[in-house]
Formats: C-alpha cells, sequence, structure tokens
C-alpha cells in the first residue's frame, strides 16, 4: 500500500466517525516563532477553537507534516528515525472517550490497513508520579485493549518515561506551561529474529517493535512555575500514526527509507556517490541523511522557512544544510548536478506538495551560500589535522584532538574519520566518544 493511500484511508475512516476534515498546515506558524510546528496539527487545531466561528463540532481529522530538530542525530542510525515524516491525526474533544479511541485505532490498524493482529502489542499508562502529583494508571485503557482481543501478556505498561506525554519547550527552550497527558501504543512486532534477548519488549531500541500509532490523552497542562499538573478547560484526545512507518510495515520494508516514496530519492543520491573502501553502512547511513535533509529543506522552505543563519529557525535551516554537504564529501560527490537532481526526484516523490521552481531555486540558493562557506572551514581543518599528524610523529589522533577540531576549528568528525581511513589510520571512536561527553558536561558547568 503506497503512502497516499495510507492517509486517504486515515482520513475517510476518521471522516465516517463523525470528523471534519482540516487542511494541511503549514509547518511554520506565527504563534511559535523561534520554532517549527512539531506536532499533527495541534497548532492549527487550538488557532480554530480560538475563533468559535471557526469550530463545527468536537472533532477533526487532518494529514500534517512535522518536523523534528531534535531527531536530527537519530537519523541514519537505524530504520525508523526521520527529521520530516507524514503525521495524520485526529483530534476529539471533551473529557472522555479513551475506550472509543482505542477501539478506533485497532479498527484502523486491523480492518483498514489489514496489519496482523498476531503481530500487534499495545502500551499504556500504568499510573506514575508526574512532577509532584502521583497520577492513578489508566485500567480503562487497558482494559479496552483486553477487549479488542489482545491478550494481557501484550498489553504493556512503559512507565511514565514511556506513556505519560509532555509537550516540548521549542528551540528557544521557553514555556510557561505545557499541555501532557497518558498515551497508549500500537506496535508491529517484526518477529524474535530482531529481539534483543528473552526479555525483549515494546519500548527496547533492537528493532524488533515498531510503534506506528500513539493516542495521547491531553487533560493536564504543567504550571511553569510550580511545576504542578493544572486541569485544562478542554481536553482533549488525539491519535496519530506515522505514514512511513505504516508504508514500511504493509510493504513489508527493513526501513522507511526502503519504502516506495524514498527508495526513489535513495537511488538517485547513490548514483552520485564515488567512495571506495569504507564500510557499507556508513555509506547507507550517509544516503539516507542526504535524503532526510534534503527532503526536510524544501517542504520547509515551500512553508516559509528563513535562509541559514545562527538562531531560532535559521538554526536549524543552516545545521540541515551542513549536515548535507558533509555527508555529501564524505561520500565522494562532486558534480554540480547533485543538488538539483535529487530535489528533482524529492519534488516527483511528495504528490501533495506543489514542484516550485521557485522553491528549489531558493533551497539551491541557501544550499550553495552554505556550501561556499563550509568548505573554507573544511579546509582550514583538513590543514590544522595535517599539522596535527606531523607533531603526533605518525600516531594518529587522539579522541581530545578529535574533539577539538570538530568544535573549535568546525570540521566533522565524520570528516576527520574519512581522512585518517584514507592514510590508513585509525579512528578512535569510543575514545573520541568519551571526549565528546566530557566537552559537554564542561558546557552544562559553565551554564
Amino acid at each position: 500500500m503506497k503512502s497516499i493511500e495510507i492517509t486517504r484511508r486515515f482520513v475517510e475512516f476518521y471522516k465516517s466517525h463523525g470528523y471534519s476534515e482540516l487542511p494541511r498546515a503549514p509547518m511554520l506558524d506565527d504563534s511559535i516563532p523561534m520554532s517549527f510546528v512539531m506536532s499533527a496539527g495541534l497548532v492549527q487545531v487550538e488557532q480554530s477553537l480560538a475563533n468559535q466561528n471557526a469550530r463545527d463540532g468536537n472533532r477533526y481529522v487532518l494529514v500534517q507534516d512535522c518536523f523534528r530538530h531534535f531527531d536530527l542525530n537519530s537519523v541514519g542510525k537505524d530504520n525508523l528515525h526521520l527529521s520530516i515524516f507524514e503525521m495524520p491525526g485526529a483530534f476529539m474533544f471533551g473529557p472522555n472517550g479513551k475506550v472509543d479511541t482505542v477501539k478506533r485505532m485497532w479498527t484502523l490498524a486491523t480492518s483498514i490497513f489489514g496489519i496482523d493482529k498476531r503481530r500487534l502489542w499495545a502500551s499504556y499508562f500504568g499510573g506514575g508520579r508526574v512532577r509532584n502529583t502521583h497520577l492513578p494508571a489508566e485500567d480503562d485503557v487497558y482494559e479496552a485493549w483486553l477487549d479488542v482481543g489482545l491478550s494481557p501478556d501484550r498489553v504493556v505498561n512503559l512507565g511514565v518515561e514511556g506513556n505519560y506525554w509532555v509537550q516540548g519547550k521549542g528551540i528557544d527552550g521557553v514555556g510557561s506551561t505545557r499541555k501532557c497527558g497518558p498515551n497508549s501504543e500500537l506496535f508491529y512486532d517484526r518477529g524474535e529474529e530482531y529481539s534483543c534477548g528473552v526479555h525483549c519488549q515494546p519500548g527496547c531500541k533492537c528493532g524488533r517493535f515498531v510503534e506506528f500509532s500513539n493516542s495521547l490523552f491531553i487533560r493536564y497542562e504543567i504550571d511553569g512555575e510550580c511545576d504542578g499538573l493544572i486541569p485544562i478547560s478542554d481536553p482533549f484526545s488525539e491519535t496519530v500514526i506515522g505514514t512511513e512507518r505504516v508504508a514500511m510495515i504493509l510493504q513489508g520494508e527493513e526501513s522507511v527509507f526502503d519504502i516506495r516514496s524514498y527508495s526513489p530519492i535513495i537511488d538517485t543520491i547513490h548514483h552520485f556517490v564515488d567512495i571506495e573502501g569504507v564500510d557499507d553502512a556508513l555509506i547507507i547511513a550517509s544516503e539516507r541523511v542526504i535524503a532526510d535533509h534534503l527532503k526536510a529543506l524544501y517542504l520547509l522552505v515551500a512553508d516559509g522557512a528563513p535562509p541559514p543563519g545562527k538562531d531560532g529557525r535559521q538554526r536549524i535551516i543552516k545545521l540541515l544544510i551542513r549536515g548535507v554537504i558533509t555527508r555529501q564529501l564524505f561520500l565522494g560527490i562532486k558534480s554540480r548536478n547533485f543538488i538539483l537532481a535529487v530535489l528533482d526526484r524529492i519534488a516527483e516523490e511528495s504528490p501533495k506538495v506543489k514542484h516550485d521552481l521557485i522553491v528549489q531555486k531558493r533551497v539551491e540558493e541557501y544550499y550553495w551560500d552554505q556550501y561556499n562557506r563550509f568548505a573554507r572551514t573544511v579546509d582550514r581543518g583538513q590543514a590544522k589535522l595535517l599539522k596535527i599528524l606531523e607533531r603526533n610523529h605518525g600516531e594518529t589522533l587522539s579522541g581530545a584532538q578529535i574533539v577539538d577540531l570538530e568544535k573549535v576549528v568546525g570540521l566533522p568528525s565524520l570528516l576527520t574519520a574519512k581522512i585518517l581511513w584514507e592514510r590508513g589510520l585509525q579512528f578512535q571512536e569510543q575514545e573520541y566518544k568519551n571526549q565528546l561527553r566530557q566537552w559537554k558536561s564542561s558546557l552544562l558547568v559553565r551554564e
């Protein structure tokens, strides 16, 4: 099943249950000036509620592009993480509805998408202390999962950390109150061959269990001053799916980058790769980072993202572009046609986003401006690296020297590793990680 069919079925299913469809919202919103909209349209729905003339009932459904800057470093390290992804969401306002929400999640997964019931597990909030308040277990949610047919051993409590959602603070870390509430998730079991051991269950990072649907039951706000929970006047339930993850499951693929809407982008990138003697896993990871980051750039710029810079949104755009350039240099990609070719493919594989030549040109302008700046930084870093090697008298770089090159000079550790490999020298991975942790700890102490 293609991604576009997955989203169509999601919307039609909830519309059949009385949900009104809302249009896709831009990922940038004036109400969050320092951040991107990272939820499945929550900001847009809240604005609809604020405008009483626009509110029509208490149920809404939409398909929303989402961007999560805090997941940038996770892209390429596993088969599931994307910084830019599509998240269909259904919102129901009112104090009740948890049992009905669970039933709809199950019907959507098993009847609408046809996912094998024998492969499904669920999680629920088993109670615990949130800030200064002890909250009871969501027994009604637990019983609802049993009622739809799950056995008790496949309904697990992942604790406060895994089953209690708290709204993020955004890029600038500012926010006096944040919405929060328990959540319940659906997981697809890929099989014991992916297991990390006999105690493996949803929540493990081994890759066996794929979370693809999540329902939030938002009832409180966290008061930033007293760190307490305050009941909100208009509680709601929110059910979302990750389109790419559902597509991965239904298409029987190993990774979200292997699905039909992403694999052509990866193939286009791979056509330009010119590197030998490097672990295939590093090549695959770098291709995935480029695909993710360039798609994020295209969609964010289409929504009005600013040029790269130092603060807030500008800094995120800069990080995305420099992430692409770092991986491009690592892969030995030199063709000036590379960016244009990949952007063309991204536009072709994003049917719900108009192929906008103005947007594409703007992304290219941002990219080349950063490329020219970053190339000078890399050249300076390489020159200093070679001088350090001379002083080391044939010995490889220490972890401290690698961190200094990265954090002081600006040479990414991945490019340092490539230069060392080309000279037959070892990259001290663990030593680098230890030194990087110390560097980060020193920043926290200074703050």
